[in-house]
């Protein structure tokens, strides 16, 4: 039997370098593993008659009554979240992500959901005391187009290289170990939507003191780029309900590919790393520098944490979490 959906989401193409990556990750690089499976995708499409819509990344008015307008008609709705829009926050450098304006709108998609999808098992467990039907569906790794595979020498380069990876606006990030990569003199490429404006950005990006290796996002290039380090490097605060929401996906798109990471204990992070052998958590500064001198004087360990990395991702597949998706519709309708 054939099953039918309709995806919406708050873009009218299906260009990845120009929307979010939240919409590609969860939604449109889904359809081919669930064609497969038996499901035919339609995006956008006003005239779908799918018995079940997705509402990704999308909880404005008009997210509202087209949901209003569906479940009048008996449709079944799934509302994706990728973003803890339970709480208000505040966050340095990023201003209010979420407002009460947000926490209000995701109220109201949550109260006319069927269910409700969510990129971390932290927004999962948030979500869960508004809703009794909370699916976490984790973020998924694409392996046909991430397939390259991290050479083995690279960890015996005489100076290592970290990667960091991020929306411009969130490189401040890596201000508290800046200072480390460079007394350590390790080499740090930065993947970004643009170039990081040195009147800005962190202080020692500003008084360009801080030489880097910048590669624009693409992607088409970006697995590509993955491998230009041998270390990811992903420092988050964790005392913010934003930043604890957050999925996997920044440290588990270089895993896939044998780049290990060494990152801040937010949940998801800790999901795919802890007690796992395949990188580091660290919770303080001197933790990251305990980390980084233990990679330096002991490359084969890096050599390890890639192999393991690569183990760990290959169950957060897209192929495989496709297939929760397809349990998730089956008993929906």
């Amino acid at each position: 039997m054939e099953l039918n959906v309709n995806w919406i989401a708050p873009v009218e193409h299906r260009d990845y370098n120009r929307m979010p990556a939240s919409i590609w990750i969860r939604c449109l690089q889904l359809f081919p593993y669930l064609e497969k499976l038996g499901v035919r995708s339609s995006f956008n499409d006003p005239a779908s008659d799918a018995p079940i819509t997705v509402i990704v990344r999308t909880q404005d008015e008009q997210a509202y009554l087209t949901a209003q307008r569906l479940k009048e008609a008996g449709k079944r709705i799934v509302f994706d979240l990728c973003v803890n829009y339970f709480d208000e926050c505040r966050v340095p450098g990023l201003g209010e992500p979420v407002s009460a304006g947000h926490v209000e709108d995701c109220l109201r998609m949550v109260s006319l959901a069927d269910a409700v999808a969510c990129a971390s098992d932290n927004i999962a467990r948030r979500a869960g005391r508004h809703h009794q039907r909370v699916e976490y569906l984790p973020d998924s790794i694409d392996l046909n187009h991430f397939r390259l595979v991290k050479d083995e020498k690279d960890f015996s380069r005489r100076r290592l290289r970290a990667v960091w990876c991020g929306q411009i606006t969130k490189a401040g990030d890596l201000e508290p170990v800046l200072p480390l990569i460079k007394r350590k003199k390790i080499a740090l490429t930065v993947i970004s939507n643009s170039k990081p404006d040195l009147r800005i950005q962190s202080r020692l990006f500003r008084t360009r003191k801080f030489p880097y290796c910048y590669r624009p996002w693409r992607y088409e290039t970006f697995p590509e780029d993955i491998l230009q380090g041998e270390i990811c490097l992903t420092y988050r605060e964790t005392d913010t309900t934003y930043n604890l929401g957050h999925s996997f996906f920044k440290i588990g798109v270089f895993m896939a590919q044998g780049v290990p990471a060494i990152a801040s204990p937010v949940p998801s992070y800790r999901e795919l790393m802890d007690d796992r052998q395949c990188g580091r958590i660290c919770r303080t500064v001197e933790e990251w520098e305990q980390a980084l001198d233990e990679i330096l004087a002991d490359r084969d360990m890096l050599r390890q944490w890639s192999s393991r990395s690569r183990e760990i991702m290959n169950d957060y597949s897209t192929e495989k979490i496709a297939g929760r998706y397809l349990r998730l519709f089956k008993e929906l309708i």
